[in-house]
């Protein structure tokens, strides 16, 4: 037994001491070391997601309120009722909360109950509503919604107790205390799903780091052969060639998980925000999520080094470890149908299925699939011609590095292709997966447009039927609003009817006739303003101007709301209309231009893709190095064929010039590539039928990265050629 283990420990070491003395030893350690430090960490993002989202909901629960209705036994403490408002663009939740007894505890979070018209904001909201020039509009700021109460610390949240003059009991819960299942307040109401979050991280992150783990396992090929032969000639069972295989690559994997874990523990103790997304990691939650955490980075240890030890089985009978593939030539016509399935991608959709959204997407994918599969053997043929064409520019020139490059381009085209493939694929696929969560509804593309022809000209702000409390808002409006009642109910025909009245002089100031019925406002009105407001408040397309009162008994059937109108070519203060909303009307009053609720729908949409951005860097950097890694090697092994020429003129330039032709430039040829085929695949999907928006930022970081990475690229592969070319001599091998 003593000796099966010595035998066990003795064949780990000759596993390191033979990869530490391999040629390519440097770039297979760190190949495995990147693969399984990428791995943990993607593993490890995802435990850590559904920590947070354990936690997120166990504190909604603690916060969201006991209704007395549910739990009627319970004795009553406060008032309560949710609501929303917008800064920045976005949502948020407003909580209005009054007390019903003086020993009532605060909502969580809270030390003490905020006094009538005061407020109680979360630190992110402050500090948002600050930038905004917003500060104050919910009431007067008396304090921040602590740890405790907040699910997050970039969570937007506000408590606010109205005056006592607009506290409605009829629209409030009456509760008993905290701590129930819904309703949910905050940033719950926002957020994905966690089965949504998770197809992201798995396809974006852990799937990129899988691709690596396998291109790392499988490096090194030439040296393991060599082994793998002499093993054979000792007579070594396949467990002795295990145990070499895992010796070797034992120790950079550990570290690599190591330094995965370390990475994210790190960056969630220091409280580092998430590029792009601006959010910061709960410690709490990840540091509650330590023992799945553990184990995962075990897990993942385990894996890369199964995955070693599988893609290395040594057949006797066959004279090479690497995983045997088949190899079959691809017929002739496959590159042509490239051109035509990127033709049937940007133009088929819209011929074969213009009103028909699940057609045209399934006929879009279908050709952009075929695109991405034939991409590789057009980029092939690009390369080969790319090689003769440097290989006659060295011959006419003298140069050897392009005559040496083009030679190998000739003789390597598939390497230097799947090189550009794999990153101009990455871009392309990164660049669906933004442009699919970019994807608006028809009212949102709308309130967009609205948005841009009007701007904040045109408010409308939902009142109560307390015509009191309507004229004291009035009266704190900015004086140079013009201001009408929009007037909604049932026509004698049955049809809806939608009226815009008010005073003549309010009439005037839109170049209305204040006599009569005058001419109705339709979408179509030479006043932009108007033809806003009947397309989203008047359901006939048509609103009736007629000269009244602002102010006066609605029927029980009809509604009404104000609207504002600022001068022709300016906008109207929308904070000062806020805040006067809820001091006189009720705290979190609607208040918003035409298609405010889509357009905010949409502004949600567009800072999901944020996260897209984040995990798509992730995604690209790890594919860049499992492409890079294997690039490099296949340089080396490759470079060694003329490491004589190098050591006989002398001339180490001659790597760096070779690896710039075929490193560095192969690489920025797929950036240039891999934007042509986003921005081209990219016009079916911005089709108002599809509603997809194209993020340029998103572009640029990608175009950025690779550019990074082929920088990086070049400088190790002409480093390692120069290194290894410097310790050639004559062998007969």
């Amino acid at each position: 037994m003593k000796g099966g283990k010595h035998l066990a420990v003795q064949l780990l070491r000759v596993g390191r001491a033979a990869g530490a003395g391999s040629r390519g030893g440097l770039i297979r350690t760190v190949a495995l070391l990147c693969a399984a430090a990428a791995l943990t960490f993607a593993a490890g993002a995802l435990v850590s997601a559904a920590a947070v989202y354990g936690s997120m909901e166990q504190q909604s629960e603690a916060r969201s309120p006991r209704v007395l209705q549910g739990h009627p036994t319970e004795k009553p403490i406060a008032l309560w009722k949710p609501g929303f408002d917008v800064v920045g663009g976005l949502q948020y939740s407003v909580v209005s909360v009054v007390p019903l007894t003086a020993d009532a505890p605060p909502p969580p979070g809270v030390t003490a109950w905020p006094r009538p018209g005061e407020a109680v904001l979360s630190p992110a909201l402050a500090e948002a509503a600050a930038a905004e020039g917003s500060s104050g509009r919910l009431g007067r700021d008396v304090g921040r919604i602590g740890e405790a109460g907040l699910v997050n610390s970039t969570e937007r949240l506000a408590y606010v107790r109205p005056l006592d003059s607009v506290v409605d009991k009829e629209r409030m819960f009456t509760i008993t205390g905290y701590g129930a299942k819904g309703p949910y307040i905050g940033d719950p109401q926002f957020a994905e799903p966690l089965e949504l979050f998770a197809l992201a991280v798995i396809g974006l992150m852990i799937f990129p780091a899988a691709v690596l783990v396998v291109i790392a396992a499988r490096a090194g090929g030439e040296a393991r052969d060599r082994r793998a032969a002499l093993l054979d000639a000792l007579g070594a069972s396949q467990t002795a060639r295990s145990l070499v295989n895992v010796g070797e690559a034992g120790l950079p994997v550990l570290l690599g998980a190591v330094l995965g874990l370390g990475s994210l523990m790190g960056m969630v103790a220091a409280g580092i925000s998430l590029p792009f997304t601006g959010f910061t990691i709960p410690a709490a939650s990840v540091r509650a999520a330590a023992v799945p955490l553990g184990l995962t980075a075990t897990a993942c240890v385990l894996v890369v080094l199964v995955l070693v030890v599988v893609l290395h089985r040594h057949n006797a009978s066959l004279p090479t470890t690497r995983p045997g593939i088949r190899s079959r030539r691809l017929p002739r016509w496959w590159p042509a149908l490239f051109p035509v399935s990127l033709l049937l991608a940007t133009r088929g959709p819209g011929l074969l299925a213009p009103d028909n959204p699940r057609l045209f997407l399934a006929v879009y994918f279908v050709a952009a699939l075929i695109t991405f599969a034939t991409l590789p053997a057009v980029l092939a043929l690009m390369v080969a011609a790319l090689g003769r064409l440097l290989a006659r520019l060295g011959r006419r020139r003298g140069g050897t590095g392009t005559l040496v490059a083009g030679r190998w381009l000739t003789a390597q085209p598939g390497v230097t292709a799947r090189l550009v493939a794999g990153f101009v694929v990455a871009i392309g696929l990164i660049g669906q997966v933004q442009l699919n969560t970019s994807r608006l509804s028809e009212p949102m593309l709308a309130a967009q447009a609205t948005a841009q022809r009007i701007g904040t000209s045109v408010l409308t702000v939902a009142t109560p039927r307390d015509n009191a409390r309507t004229s004291a808002f009035l009266a704190h409006l900015p004086t140079d609003a013009a201001v009408f009642s929009l007037r909604t109910g049932p026509a004698p025909d049955g049809s809806v009817l939608s009226v815009l009245q008010a005073p003549c002089e309010e009439l005037r100031a839109i170049q209305r006739d204040c006599g009569g019925a005058g001419f109705p406002a339709t979408v179509a009105d030479r006043d932009a303003r108007l033809a806003e407001l009947a397309r989203w408040y008047a359901p006939s397309g048509r609103i009736q101007l007629r000269e009244g009162p602002l102010v006066s008994e609605l029927p029980a059937e009809e509604s009404s709301q104000v609207v504002l109108m600022a001068p022709l070519g300016k906008n109207l203060d929308i904070a000062a209309v806020k805040h006067a909303a809820n001091l006189q009307l009720a705290v979190a009053s609607v208040v918003e231009a035409p298609g405010g609720g889509w357009l905010s729908s949409a502004l949600l949409r567009g800072s999901r893709v944020t996260w897209v951005t984040l995990f798509g860097c992730f995604a690209l950097i790890v594919v860049g190095l499992a492409i890079g890694l294997n690039s490099i090697a296949e340089f080396l092994r490759h470079s060694r064929s003329f490491a004589p020429l190098g050591v006989l003129t002398g001339r180490r330039r001659l790597f760096v010039s070779v690896a710039a032709w075929v490193l560095l430039m192969p690489t920025v040829m797929a950036a240039a590539i891999g934007a042509l085929v986003y921005l081209w695949l990219s016009g079916p999907y911005t089709d108002p039928v599809v509603g997809a928006q194209l993020s340029w930022p998103v572009l640029g970081y990608l175009l950025g990265g690779v550019l990074i990475l082929s920088v990086s690229i070049w400088g190790c592969g002409a480093w390692s050629a120069v290194r290894g070319a410097s310790r050639w001599r004559p062998a007969a091998d």
